[in-house]
């Protein structure tokens, strides 16, 4: 029989690189919100995954999207690969290998078991993968890579081997009673954030707070109160769209997604107030 390991695996790497899809596909459900809008993903996620005979506590940092002004993001990193046992860097196969050198800056402050995984390989051909990485010494700083998509669920299980193997042992049974940080309140919260950038991605910068300030049961029915809060009139009069219609569709969207988690007809309430 294996022996038992538990241990924290910080999940690094730009903007759209794929993490959020990631770990939806190792959890087989909704983890984490997905958009193509940049650093969707504005704080850092734990969630803990029990593998064969190991426990894998996932942090999800927050994207790299900024070439120049990343002191912010390599300070939020640092922190999370401090008190992480293994760090694992996605980065998205089918570009070139940009933020190398952001990158390089954080895995070579530990000395700590690194991952590369090259994501997206449904997307390019086996000779474009490997000019990919022939273009780059960046790879030598690993000690292992793994060649996944986490859309097709390709490899990931393999990949799951390889983490847990470098986890340290440890007897887990009574040490983790979670399965994510994040709260129900706060979940709800970002699956509305998740429709917003589905509607709004181009009209709307990022710098969006969604909070859900009630949650009632009515029998088998649930009712949720949100308030979307923006920055000024002008961005609040492109959330509601003429006549509403804009509100409407992501009340809508945010509505189904949350209905999939809970299995139960939802009733979402949203408003948009502007906040300094």
């Amino acid at each position: 029989m294996s022996k038992k390991r538990i241990g924290y695996a910080c999940l690094i790497g730009p903007t759209n690189a794929g993490k959020s899809t990631l770990l939806n596909t190792i959890f087989k459900k909704k983890i984490s919100i997905v958009s193509h809008k940049v650093q969707t993903t504005n704080f850092a996620i734990e969630v803990v995954k029990n593998h064969k005979n190991s426990k894998i506590i996932f942090i999800d940092t927050p994207g790299l999207y900024n070439k120049k002004n990343n002191t912010n993001f390599l300070n939020d990193v640092n922190v999370e690969v401090k008190r992480s046992d293994v760090v694992v860097i996605i980065l998205d196969i089918s570009i070139h290998l940009f933020y190398e050198e952001i990158l390089e800056k954080i895995i070579n402050s530990t000395k700590k078991p690194k991952i590369l995984v090259f994501n997206k390989i449904d997307k390019v051909s086996q000779k474009f993968a490997i000019e990919q990485i022939n273009k780059s010494n960046f790879v030598k700083n690993f000690d292992e890579i793994y060649y996944v998509s986490a859309l097709k669920n390709k490899n990931i299980d393999n990949l799951l081997d390889g983490i847990a193997s470098r986890l340290p042992e440890g007897d887990f049974e009574n040490s983790i009673n979670f399965e994510t940080n994040i709260t129900k309140d706060i979940f709800f919260s970002e699956l509305t954030r998740e429709a917003v950038f589905k509607y709004l991605n181009q009209e709307l910068p990022y710098q969006i707070y969604v909070k859900t300030y009630k949650f009632e049961k009515e029998s088998r029915n649930y009712k949720i109160y949100q308030i979307i809060y923006v920055k000024n009139d002008n961005h609040k009069k492109i959330f509601l769209g003429k006549n509403g219609s804009v509100i409407k569709k992501i009340g809508m969207s945010a509505r189904k997604e949350i209905e999939k988690i809970l299995k139960h007809k939802v009733s979402l309430f949203l408003d948009v107030q502007i906040s300094k």
